[in-house]
């Protein structure tokens, strides 16, 4: 067992852990080939990997130390909160494409959306929920500041296609498995947004890139407790093969943000804008002439104004940057914050007095949770969304399993059950070779089923 020092913060923690597979810079060929070396340290991270090249780290003694240990339930709590912020609702993505409308396609659920085989993306995933939160807080004490996108992605499928970012990230895998691949070619160094391939209204992955070989020589199977370190600008694609969900943490370190050019060009914007002059629009003439000389005076103008700009630019220190800098994490942080903070006293919520059906019954559903069929009297009083209709669009994979459950269900013979037991009540069919129903799957059904008045919550007083 590794020996983890009494005090180091979690990422020192993180990065003294066991280095799986990693380049080490001064290993010549740099063949991806697992790491010989001694045991990673923060200090070696960033000497000689944060920003050059992949690596990982299995993490998982320092990540239980720190408490991050969550289960379906959470992920259930977590999506369901981001589906109830409207400003920042979750995102579906089936197979690689986002779903155009998720309204028209599942009223917005993304219970719904991941029984049709969608995984449920949430940015922001530290706005919602509280071990997410205590999980940036702590990385903070290592990074200036780091948010949280969480990817929920159902068995064999993928989320995103093969894509760049404009951050460095650390990937926590937490539930499940997920197989990566990184590629070696990197097709634009430290891209900003704009310049980030494979995302919508971006140029897709180049033929250059995906032939240009895959870091770790293979795709990497990561586990719980892995942490997978990608820095700004490598490509990447991760997917599911396995009868089994995957849950996986992305903490997004925003460096685009934080390079000289963005936080110079802040600085003088916006000390050129304390000037009037430089906020007055340049002359009516200016870039209207069609390839002949520019006005003398205008010329004169013009280059006046960018010798008063170069002595702007001239004139910011070291001070001056680190100052901007200090204050640009600290507005990050508090916004941050006040997100984080509201979740401490954020428990799950309970069934009001009789409700078993509907919307707020569902949201209180756990694993252990017990049903019973609803009678007709429940059922038709479930007020749908206007334009939502009462059945629900299933993976083919899993439909035959997840109909018998709800047929034995509603039988007289069969008056409750556990959501986790929901299991025992299909029988696998000898076609497949593997069974998709995990427990996750069946939370989503039982959670979907209860909100539209299929099933219903069985109260601890009946």
């Amino acid at each position: 067992m590794e020996q983890q020092e009494p005090n180091a913060n979690l990422f020192d923690s993180i990065a003294k852990s066991k280095c799986l597979l990693g380049i080490a810079l001064d290993d010549g060929d740099g063949d991806g080939q697992p790491s010989t070396s001694p045991p990673s340290t923060a200090e070696r991270f960033f000497n000689k990997v944060w920003q050059k090249q992949p690596a990982l780290f299995a993490a998982d003694i320092p990540l239980r130390k720190f408490q991050l240990a969550m289960d379906w339930d959470d992920v259930a709590d977590l999506i369901h909160h981001s589906h109830e912020d409207t400003a920042s609702p979750p995102l579906f993505f089936q197979e690689g494409r986002p779903i155009a409308d998720p309204e028209a396609a599942y009223g917005c659920s993304p219970f719904a959306a991941y029984l049709d085989g969608c995984s449920v993306i949430v940015n922001h995933a530290d706005h919602h929920h509280s071990k997410i939160a205590g999980l940036c807080d702590e990385l903070q004490l290592t990074f200036p500041h780091v948010y949280a996108n969480s990817y929920l992605t159902p068995p064999r499928s993928s989320a995103v296609k093969s894509h760049s970012d404009d951050r460095d990230v650390l990937v926590i895998q937490v539930l499940g498995r997920k197989n990566w691949k990184v590629y070696k070619t990197v097709p634009v160094s430290f891209p900003f947004a704009n310049e980030q391939v494979g995302k919508e209204g971006r140029p897709p992955v180049s033929r250059e890139v995906l032939d240009g070989g895959i870091c770790f020589d293979g795709k990497v199977s990561l586990e719980p407790g892995h942490v997978l370190y990608m820095p700004r600008g490598f490509v990447h694609e991760a997917s599911t093969d396995s009868d089994e969900p995957s849950f996986h943490i992305t903490i997004a370190i925003a460096t685009h943000d934080w390079c000289m050019s963005t936080v110079m060009t802040e600085m003088v914007r916006e000390r050129l804008n304390e000037c009037i002059e430089y906020r007055i629009p340049l002359s009516i003439g200016a870039g209207a002439y069609q390839g002949g000389m520019i006005d003398k005076d205008l010329e004169s103008s013009i280059g006046n104004q960018l010798a008063g700009a170069k002595d702007v630019l001239l004139g910011i220190t070291a001070s001056d940057l680190e100052r901007a800098l200090r204050n640009k994490y600290q507005l990050h942080n508090s916004v941050a914050n006040a997100h984080r903070c509201k979740l401490d006293s954020r428990k799950r919520k309970a069934a009001g007095d009789g409700e078993v059906v509907g919307p707020s019954a569902a949201s209180t559903l756990s694993l252990d949770s017990s049903l019973r069929r609803s009678t007709d009297e429940e059922r038709t009083s479930v007020q749908l969304q206007e334009g939502r209709l009462r059945g629900l669009t299933v993976r083919e994979e899993t439909m035959r399993s997840l109909m018998s459950v709800l047929s034995r269900m509603k039988s007289e013979d069969l008056p409750r059950s556990t959501v986790r037991n929901l299991r025992n009540f299909y029988e696998i069919d000898p076609a497949d070779q593997q069974d998709l129903v995990c427990e996750f799957t069946l939370l989503c059904f039982a959670r979907c089923c209860v909100e539209l008045g299929g099933l219903a919550v069985v109260h601890m007083n009946e």
